[in-house]
């Protein structure tokens, strides 16, 4: 949460998208390396270990396919360049334009264009739009779906059919193409290609689109998820929001130990105070008392105008939660004696009652309001246990089941015998802990 803090969410989350799209593109351009290099491998294999030069001869011979690898290796190097360049506006935190996109794609797509069109043209070697290099097209339009965009997608397929339907009709029309070295197929056949090209990246446009909507719902519940941390939790403890965004606030029984503290007379005190001399009160108490629950691993449910309750040992589980709720309530009696003290707030006195037991946590309401609770026998009888302090004129009252479980030190715990508490049909067993400020 602290992390959050003085940022616009919004443009966190859109923040985050754009690195999204970024990583994309660096990994779409990493991966165009390793097909090409693998390209340049397996053919350097079949060339010189499977292929007999009768294949080898029928498709230029070796100068073409040295010809090849070269050109294939000047583009590794481009898209090389390419990472290098994604990598830099990344860590600049500069976007990725649909500009840069539709440049890359242009060039992807036209410099394997160029190549077919060049041993074709220059080489005169025309049973080269037959070879199986026509299918790198299905490559950039695979890949293009890294482009997170389904336009930039669109453009991959059209670009690849349109400039192949170009070179058939170059090569079938104007290249002079003698009949005995004529293609194998007629010329429509490779028109059919091409519109084979603007399917597949129709299809692949849908997945490209249907990523990004999943990656941007994605970031959309984070930024939800964030909103609500950022507003709850000024409001409930570091705990409850966990459980909250964890297990949805689902109910649970735990064995835990309730505190209830209330300021003694703080009705009457706040009569004759401005409401910014009362809230200023508030914020000195509160404070340092909040604190301190929170360094003996307490959970404050609930912050009320003058009192608080708190729960040890839920709803994360702990098994020293009777002692860490006694010892917080020793360090607020010292530190509320401190402040008195020094003249922080005007004398003040508190009463605490503490009671182990089982309680129940989680969500409660209906769809349209929920609140997350701390209920159960615990709770009252902590309450009742805070309550009963006017009546003995102490500060903390603790019951039996937790005076069992925790380490007294110098304090004087003094038993004051079983006590029916209103509410309750069976007697509980108190005790009075002095404390000497």
């Amino acid at each position: 949460m602290a992390q959050l803090k003085g940022m616009n969410l919004s443009d966190t989350i859109f923040d985050e998208f754009e690195q999204e799209i970024a990583k994309s593109e660096y990994q779409r351009a990493l991966m165009l390396v390793g097909v090409f290099f693998a390209a340049m491998v397996v053919m350097s294999f079949l060339n010189f270990f499977l292929l007999d030069s009768t294949v080898i001869k029928f498709y230029g011979g070796s100068s073409i396919f040295f010809l090849t690898l070269a050109y294939l290796l000047v583009f590794i190097v481009y898209e090389l360049g390419v990472i290098w360049f994604i990598k830099k506006r990344n860590e600049e935190g500069k976007r990725i334009s649909n500009r840069f996109k539709v440049f890359q794609t242009t060039i992807e797509i036209t410099y394997m264009s160029l190549l077919i069109l060049y041993i074709i043209d220059i080489k005169n070697i025309y049973l080269f739009i037959d070879s199986p290099i026509q299918f790198i097209y299905f490559f950039f339009i695979i890949l293009s779906i890294l482009h997170l965009d389904y336009r930039i997608t669109l453009l991959c397929g059209v670009l690849s059919a349109l400039q192949f339907g170009l070179i058939v009709f170059y090569a079938y029309h104007f290249a002079g193409i003698p009949v005995r070295y004529m293609p194998s197929l007629p010329e429509n056949a490779y028109y059919v290609r091409c519109v084979i090209f603007v399917l597949s990246s129709g299809v692949a446009a849908f997945v490209a689109n249907e990523v990004k909507r999943r990656v941007k719902s994605s970031l959309d519940f984070k930024l939800q998820k964030s909103k609500i941390e950022a507003h709850l939790g000024q409001q409930v403890s570091r705990d409850i929001l966990t459980t909250l965004t964890k297990d949805g606030g689902k109910p649970m029984k735990l064995h835990a130990t309730v505190l209830a503290l209330d300021i003694r007379g703080f009705t009457q005190f706040a009569e004759g105070l401005s409401l910014d001399e009362i809230q200023d009160f508030q914020n000195k108490f509160f404070g340092p008392v909040l604190d301190i629950i929170n360094q003996h691993r307490g959970v404050v449910n609930q912050i009320l105008g003058d009192g608080i309750m708190a729960t040890f040992g839920a709803p994360s589980p702990n098994p020293l939660h009777a002692d860490m709720a006694f010892q917080s309530a020793l360090k607020i009696l010292e530190k509320v004696s401190q402040l008195c003290r020094e003249g922080i707030i005007p004398e003040t006195r508190v009463g605490m009652g503490i009671h182990s037991g089982e309680v129940i946590t989680g969500n409660i309401g209906n769809e349209n309001r929920k609140q997350y609770s701390i209920s159960g026998k615990a709770v009252i009888i902590a309450f009742r246990l805070e309550q009963l302090n006017k009546e003995y004129n102490t500060q903390l009252l603790i019951s039996e089941e937790v005076r069992r479980n925790v380490v007294r030190g110098n304090v004087t715990i003094t038993s004051l015998g079983q006590v029916r508490l209103k509410g309750l049909e069976s007697q509980v067993e108190i005790h009075q802990v002095a404390y000497e400020g």
